[in-house]
């Protein structure tokens, strides 16, 4: 997607770099642009439907996947809008994440997606760097972005390392899709977050394309 502890973190990267990427570096705004035009192009060839309009978000739920006495930040809500959510085209989030303590480099992600095909789930590989993709610290990650979102300014959400104790909201906000990311179909995507082999936090998320 042009596309948190676990939340914060990917919500970070997915919103912040792929959907803002105009807050970057010139070059890098390239690869990830370049790097969704492949992933779709990676997709379309292991689809069983051939879009016959722009993609849309049918249906998606999230769950915590981790031991929520152990991590260190838990996602509290996660809303997508609007309905249907079509790409490419405006994109609505809102979210809210609880950190337990302190979240500072280094931050590793193991991110794995998958794209159901027949009766069995298609692992879908790091393409540039979206797809299941291990970044060893994404706090090296974000640090390639120059100045965070206003949204993310005014409602005090930080986008970079370190991430400070505290409950953050990020209010209904809109984001633009410049390019289509999946072809129709059904995805499960899994993001955990580690520090120091200490469990961070772990989200994995359902959707499905029609």
């Amino acid at each position: 997607m042009k596309y948190l502890t676990a939340t914060l973190t990917l919500v970070s990267i997915t919103l912040v770099i792929l959907y803002q990427v105009d807050t970057v570096h010139s070059h890098v705004r390239y690869t990830v642009q370049q790097a969704q035009k492949d992933l779709f192009d990676f997709l379309m060839t292991k689809s069983e439907k051939i879009p016959h309009r722009k993609p849309q978000l049918k249906t998606y739920k999230y769950i915590n996947c981790g031991d929520p006495k152990k991590e260190l930040a838990n996602l509290t809500s996660l809303v997508l809008g609007p309905d249907p959510l079509v790409f490419p085209g405006a994109l609505y989030v809102e979210f809210a994440v609880k950190i337990h303590t302190l979240v500072d480099t280094p931050l590793k992600a193991e991110v794995v997606l998958e794209k159901k095909v027949g009766d069995s789930w298609l692992k879908i590989p790091c393409i540039g760097f979206i797809g299941s993709c291990e970044y060893d610290d994404v706090c090296e990650f974000l640090s390639l972005i120059t100045e965070c979102p206003q949204p993310f300014v005014d409602a005090g959400v930080p986008c970079k390392c370190p991430f400070q104790k505290g409950v953050y909201k990020l209010p209904k906000t809109e984001f633009d899709v410049e390019i289509p990311i999946f072809p129709p179909g059904d995805y499960h995507g899994k993001v955990n977050l580690t520090r120091n082999d200490q469990s961070v936090a772990c989200v994995e998320l359902f959707t499905t394309f029609d």
